[in-house]
């Protein structure tokens, strides 16, 4: 396959100014036909992208992290999607007793997208037991609004029901199982050489690396449902052949393909955005292109997106660092472009 075209468009907007760096992976269900790096994990240091290179997946860790977790407890009959949030979190009862599980995996519980705890430094108990009390609010279900809070308060549900800690829990029984070596919460003091700097910070004097970008995530000592994860592409790589295999990874199953199913079902038809379970799905201007339509994915603040499409049997994870050049930098139309350049190439090849 001739994947020079994809290349190109990945240097041009490394010399642009507009990446730093970024590694980009193809994957079908079964192999990874094309893998590629370029630019800087640390531009002011000049150290390389490579595939080993370990990034700050932002908000990819809703659905690398939270959602998976959700679904095996899901399977095992430990929640259901409509239960009450109240069943598991008993401060919910008072003021928030409508909101369910399926309203926080949906971007439908009605909050807003963000406070920040670390500002007046609340503990996570402290921050749920806020997001519990909240009343000004939109009614549950009635729109989607992409919020933080809710993902935070899935990943406390998590450890309330499953007795351990998040990062236990889905190194446990998601990460290990897949052999994904490379994927965690507070990545060791050694590879931090390995990971991809992101944002100057003024309180730092120096770039943040090795640590995670969220505020609210760092505040909680690196753990929550909304951001903290770390990873490299073969490991992404490897979650998506998961999606693509339909629970399944190398002869390891870890849910059934009715799970696979509900997790990638529009919930919001008649709401203003598309959402599965975790998952965005297709709509007008979403970041997966104009080939790639029936399919799903998520991406993060700090330049990483992940985008499978099961009809096509293609997934595709491109991790940048995009935030060390700044906060407003875009790079959803270069996603689009590359996506679309992505799906011709492996048509022309025949193998979508």
């Amino acid at each position: 396959m001739d994947f020079s075209k994809i290349k190109n468009l990945i240097d041009q907007e490394v010399e642009n100014g507009t990446l730093p760096g970024a590694v980009l992976a193809v994957t079908t269900n079964n192999s990874v036909p094309f893998i590629y790096s370029a630019g800087y994990a640390h531009k002011e240091k000049e150290i390389k992208v490579t595939e080993e290179t370990l990034f700050d997946l932002a908000s990819l860790t809703k659905v690398t992290s939270t959602l998976p977790a959700i679904l095996l407890l899901l399977e095992a009959g430990e929640i259901d999607l409509d239960d009450p949030v109240f069943y598991y979190i008993p401060s919910f009862k008072e003021k928030n007793d409508d909101i369910t599980i399926k309203h926080l995996l949906t971007h439908t519980s009605g909050y807003q997208p963000e406070i920040k705890f670390y500002e007046r430094n609340l503990t996570v108990d402290e921050a749920v037991l806020e997001i519990a009390g909240i009343t000004s609010k939109k009614p549950a279900g009635s729109e989607v609004i992409y919020s933080d809070l809710n993902y935070i308060t899935l990943g406390y549900l998590i450890e309330q029901v499953s007795g351990m800690s998040l990062n236990e829990f889905t190194n446990d029984k998601i990460y290990m199982p897949l052999g994904m070596q490379n994927t965690f919460f507070n990545p060791p003091d050694h590879m931090k050489k390995q990971t991809a700097a992101t944002e100057f910070r003024d309180e730092l004097n120096d770039y943040q690396w090795g640590s995670v970008h969220d505020e609210n995530a760092d505040h909680f000592n690196g753990v929550s449902g909304h951001a903290g994860l770390f990873s490299t592409v073969n490991d992404l790589a490897k979650f998506c052949q998961l999606f693509l295999n339909r629970g399944t990874y190398h002869g390891k199953r870890l849910w059934s393909p009715m799970t696979v199913d509900v997790a990638a079902h529009c919930y919001t038809d008649d709401l203003n955005l598309s959402r599965g379970l975790g998952w965005q799905l297709y709509s007008t201007g979403v970041f997966s292109g104009q080939y790639l339509q029936n399919g799903y994915g998520h991406t993060g603040f700090t330049g990483t997106s992940m985008w499978i499409s099961p009809d096509k049997n293609l997934a595709i994870v491109l991790l940048t660092n995009r935030v060390h050049y700044g906060r407003e930098t875009n790079i959803n139309s270069f996603r689009r472009k590359l996506h679309n350049r992505i799906a011709i190439t492996m048509e022309e090849a025949g193998v979508i």
